[in-house]
Formats: C-alpha cells, structure tokens, sequence
C-alpha cells in the first residue's frame, strides 16, 4: 500500500509540473513538502519510467550521431542532414542558413568563401533583426560562369538579406603571378579589404577537393608546376585556397603567392569556422580539415558523418 502511495504522489508532483506547468516552488508549497523533494521525485519519475520524454523526429534529426562526433572531434557542433534523392547542396546550404541564424549576433563581421552548398546557404538566408552586421569575401572571384556560386554574388546577396554592409574584393581569386598580386596588395583599397577579413568573428567555407570535380583542377586555375607539388605532397582538400594533407597539415606550393584570399594564420584566429561539404569525393577532404581544426563547426550529410566515425 506504501508503495502505491509512494507511486500516487510521484505521479501528481510529475502532472503538476509536466502536465499543468508549475514550478517546483509552487509545487512544493502546495504539497508541503521541500523544493528538494520535488527535485528528487522528479528524477525518480524519469528512472521508475512513470515520466518517458519523446523527443519527436529525434530519429530523423541523427542527434545521438552528432552528439557522438562532437565529442570525439572536440566539435562546437556538427549538423548531419539526411541524404535524400533531392539536390545534398540544398539540404546542406538550408541546414546551413538554419545555423547561421541563430547564432550571427549584433556587430558580428560573417566571411564567405565560395561554392555551391553556400551559394544554396543564401537562397535559404532570411532577414534577421540584427545590428550593425558586415559580411565579406574570404577569397575572390573565379570566373563569370556559375557566377551565383562565387564569393561575391554570395556576400551581394547575404548583404541585401542581413542588411549587412557589403566588403568586396573587385578582383579574381587566382593571379598569374607574384608580382601582380604584391602590386595590388600595396593599394590601400586591398589593405581595408585584409582588415576586414582578419576582423571576422564567423566564417563560413566550403571545403574543396582534389577530385577531377574540383572547380580548381577542373578549370586548370592551378599551374602544372603547382599541381605536381600538391600531388607529390599528397594534398586532398583546401579552404579559402590553402591546401592541405589528410593529417590537416597545410602544404605550401606557390599558389598563394598568386590568390587573394584570407591568409591561413587569421583564418584560424576566426572564433566560429563554418565547414559545409559532403560527399565521397569530399571525404578525405573533410577528414583532413577536421584533423587540422581549420573548422570547429560542420554541416554534412549522413553518409559522410557514418564514414567519419569508422577513420576519425
């Protein structure tokens, strides 16, 4: 009978309190019993299974999986959307401007590289009530077709959405040279372009290969002299443009002696460091820049996130 008293009263203390919405004090006053009490009643409710919390969707959400990687890789957070039979750079570029909301915050400089998951990221973005917000290229241009997808349709874009204050570049991403690129570093347009770069509190990049789909490789923006070093090198990805091996060691080549883009030292000084990407051809891409903590956030799809687990 004790038992079933016992059983009775964690029962209302957990409909009062789940149910009706009171608070533990109002709880305890009404029952007469200490706020203490009602702590440890409710504890037990959820270990004798008289409280179960469902979490909807959890299944679909890959919480558990996420939660798991975070703590191995020592993650902020990592998002994994579910593969489907859609485009993956739309669900990833949605899951991304989802993010991206919720935590861009009152004067807060957000960085773009480039890229077709970012470029989705912006179609997703929606205006939100936040001051004083700049967004800028991280690299610059590449070329004039696909132009959605470079650096500076993409911070157009956020800019008009965030009523943000746009920084660009007016210039590509890769010169023919050193020499060029020293010239125009001299110009103090490029100089308060640096600066607002190094100043970003949010980058946002995506996370390129060496596959023969890599915008790079594929439309021979990278010389032969550099291609080499880079293969003999064992590179697998790049961000912002600087290359790096599976271990998440950056490898030098010479192409940046010739891009402008954010150089590596200030990259890595960006407290919130954005990786999207997803993708077998990104794979090993992706396990190098988490190796290397070039990002501390990442948003990837499923399939990406269970072959993570099995090398990382």
């Amino acid at each position: 009978m004790q038992e079933l008293n016992t059983r009775n009263e964690y029962t209302k203390v957990a409909y009062y309190y789940y149910k009706l919405g009171m608070t533990q004090d109002d709880i305890a006053k009404k029952m007469s019993m200490s706020r203490q009490r009602v702590n440890r009643i409710l504890k037990k409710c959820l270990e004798l299974g008289i409280v179960k919390i469902v979490i909807q969707e959890y299944e679909h959400q890959n919480v558990e999986l996420e939660i798991q990687l975070e703590t191995r890789l020592g993650l902020n957070e990592i998002i994994i959307v579910n593969n489907s039979d859609g485009e993956i750079n739309e669900s990833l570029g949605a899951a991304a401007s989802s993010y991206l909301e919720r935590v861009i915050k009152d004067k807060d400089i957000i960085g773009f590289s480039r890229g077709r998951a970012l470029s989705s990221l912006v179609n997703n973005l929606q205006p939100i009530n936040r001051l004083n917000l700049t967004v800028t290229q991280l690299v610059g241009g590449l070329n004039a077709e696909e132009a959605h997808i470079n650096s500076d349709y993409i911070v157009r874009h956020s800019s008009e959405i965030l009523n943000a204050k746009p920084c660009f570049m007016y210039a590509p991403i890769i010169l023919e040279n050193k020499q060029l690129r020293d010239s125009l570093m001299k110009e103090s347009f490029f100089t308060r372009v640096y600066d607002t770069m190094k100043a970003c509190t949010i980058a946002l990049v995506g996370i390129g290969d060496m596959s023969s789909k890599s915008a790079f490789v594929q439309k021979k923006y990278i010389s032969k002299a550099e291609y080499d070093i880079l293969q003999s090198k064992n590179a697998v990805g790049e961000i912002c443009t600087h290359y790096f091996d599976i271990k998440g060691k950056i490898i030098e080549s010479g192409i940046n002696d010739r891009v402008l883009a954010i150089d590596f030292e200030s990259f890595k000084k960006i407290p919130l460091r954005i990786g999207v990407g997803s993708g077998p051809e990104k794979l090993s891409a992706i396990t190098g820049a988490l190796r290397g903590s070039m990002i501390n956030v990442l948003i990837t799809d499923l399939e990406t996130a269970k072959a993570l687990t099995t090398i990382l």
